[in-house]
């Protein structure tokens, strides 16, 4: 220990008895990160109030081909031009006349321009309505690009596929709006 003293007109006395010891360095590390950690989590809340919600979704949906059993449409994208989380894309096929009737969708891919691959989850059927929501990316896709290709291919047990009777919507969750085509 030492010893503090103070000195007045020549004259010394001790004032009080002082340790040489600080926080332990453990502590003091435990402490440097809990103020870092809500420090970054104060600016992440600032910085998140002012960062802007993502826009409408626009775009189209446009037939490219079509045979007895599948077809192929073009998803071009305006706004946002891409659709950065899969999980939130959804796809619906509706058919509302009977030349449809017993049909069922087999299987639904993406194909972004730069040719990575998103399969869409499994179809759910209600009366004329075929629904998926959600792509699952494979071959390196984080995201569903503008100019991607769509192919739909139908289970038809030999009936001939009239796509005319078709109708495609597309929502996006997280950002508002829907696409939609009606495939004449």
């Amino acid at each position: 220990m030492k010893e503090v003293v103070r000195r007045v007109h020549k004259k010394t006395w001790p004032l009080r008895l002082e340790k040489d010891e600080a926080v332990s360095p453990v502590i003091a590390t435990i402490l440097m990160v809990a103020v870092t950690v809500v420090l970054a989590a104060a600016v992440y809340l600032l910085v998140s109030y002012y960062v802007p919600s993502p826009g409408p979704l626009i775009g189209s949906l446009t037939e490219e081909s079509s045979n007895s059993n599948s077809t192929t449409l073009m998803l071009t994208l305006a706004s946002p031009t891409s659709l950065k989380n899969p999980s939130y894309f959804h796809l619906q096929i509706l058919n509302s006349t009977a030349t449809g009737v017993g049909w069922t969708v087999q299987n639904v891919t993406i194909t972004n321009p730069d040719g990575s691959v998103l399969y869409m989850n499994t179809f759910t059927s209600s009366g004329d309505v075929w629904t998926s929501n959600g792509a699952v990316p494979i071959n390196g896709a984080t995201s569903i690009e503008s100019g991607a290709m769509i192919y739909i291919l139908f289970h038809s047990d030999g009936k001939q596929v009239v796509i005319s009777d078709f109708k495609v919507v597309i929502n996006y969750s997280g950002t508002t709006g829907s696409i939609t085509a009606s495939l004449n």
